[in-house]
């Protein structure tokens, strides 16, 4: 069904050895590439995007349907890795750098206000292009496919949402739930992702939004 097939590819959701894993074996078919899956990468988090590939690759080949291609995933995976490096070497040398500065803005004076107006909000989305504007790491598997239809029984989902909360090394639930993280830890950061990722998916409250607020933020 075509509402349950991978839209976009976010290198963010993934961790570093997942994204290194897929720029060896993407465009190989997927019963070929599991067979080297190294036990730091999850399985669940690789092959539903092994699957999406190889399936737009066999509507490529029999029956024109264009998409953006092998080449672009490996960039929107290097884009990401090489964001992130700068980001993480930036905070060590400096104190004032955020180790994730796209979920800040900026004034004039060059100080990071973490939320403030135009920021990355739940998780990093975006990074900065030399004009300082934001670009989205996520990319779409069919460039002109669209992501602003709604479907029937859309629930309507809280203005909150998930929130970092830098200043306080936590990840924030609209309804109050929290998973903290230690700063300047990557694995830490991403371990108190994945907690809240299965608050959203576990918790008995509010089960539709929380439901809908984890596809939305995590992908399914």
């Amino acid at each position: 069904m075509e509402s349950q097939e991978l839209q976009v590819f976010d290198p963010v959701l993934l961790s570093h050895e997942e994204c290194h894993w897929l720029l060896a074996n993407l465009g190989t078919p997927p019963v070929v590439a599991i067979k080297t899956l190294p036990p730091i990468v999850n399985i669940k988090a690789v092959k539903p995007i092994l699957d999406r590939v190889a399936d737009l690759e066999q509507l490529q080949q029999h029956d024109g349907q264009a998409w953006i291609g092998i080449p672009a995933l490996k960039e929107a995976i290097l884009v990401y890795l090489r964001e992130d490096a700068k980001w993480a070497a930036d905070a060590k040398r400096s104190k004032h750098a955020p180790r994730f500065p796209s979920m800040y803005s900026f004034d004039s004076k060059g100080r990071a206000h973490i939320g403030g107006p135009g920021s990355d909000s739940g998780y990093v989305h975006t990074y900065f292009l030399p004009d300082g504007s934001r670009k989205p790491f996520a990319v779409p598997f069919v460039a002109d496919e669209a992501f602003t239809w709604s479907p029937p029984g859309h629930t309507e989902l809280p203005e909150k949402g998930l929130t970092v909360r830098a200043d306080l090394n936590r990840w924030e639930c609209f309804c109050g739930h929290t998973e903290s993280f230690k700063p300047d830890s990557r694995a830490s950061y991403n371990a108190a992702r994945a907690r809240m990722s299965k608050h959203l998916r576990k918790t008995t409250e509010e089960v539709e939004k929380h439901r809908e607020l984890h596809t939305n933020e995590f992908g399914g």
